[in-house]
């Protein structure tokens, strides 16, 4: 991972910012949400769901926060993809800079090596997302906490 702070920030939306069980935004989450753009960071929601779907579950207080919000129903490489568009958009050449924060085993997995800083969270649980990161070689954070270091917030 990159010594300095990654500049941008992507988000899955379900399991990561929003509990998966109900789509309701995690508290702690919308707290780092607010305090990566007090630091002036750029952040986006890559998520399966629609753009509008996802924009209506985070809801306008936190929604304005982000962006952008990108829409990648088949996960995995579309992710990425999703991800380096958000780069360009940003003007960050060095994708060692930008971070992408996910709890799902493929889209970890799709990323590893793409050069973004790919980080597992814990996030609301359904998966086992500290295996897939040591199987993967990713940092993987377990609490809001650790995401925070990790973010260099």
């Amino acid at each position: 991972m990159s010594e300095e702070k990654p500049l941008a920030v992507c988000f899955d939306f379900a399991g990561v910012l929003a509990d998966h069980r109900d789509l309701k935004p995690l508290p702690e989450m919308v707290q780092l949400v607010r305090d990566l753009h007090a630091d002036g960071r750029y952040l986006a929601v890559v998520t399966r769901y629609p753009e509008q779907k996802a924009g209506e579950l985070l809801g306008q207080e936190l929604l304005r926060f982000f962006c952008r919000v990108c829409s990648a129903p088949e996960g995995g490489r579309e992710k990425l993809e999703r991800v380096l568009d958000f780069a360009r958009e940003c003007g960050i050449d060095d994708l060692s800079r930008v971070a992408f924060l996910d709890d799902k085993p493929e889209n970890l997995a799709a990323l590893a090596g793409s050069g973004v800083q790919v980080i597992g969270f814990r996030g609301s649980g359904k998966y086992d997302t500290g295996e897939a990161c040591r199987k993967v070689g990713v940092p993987f954070a377990g609490t809001v906490d650790e995401l925070r270091a990790l973010l260099r917030l």
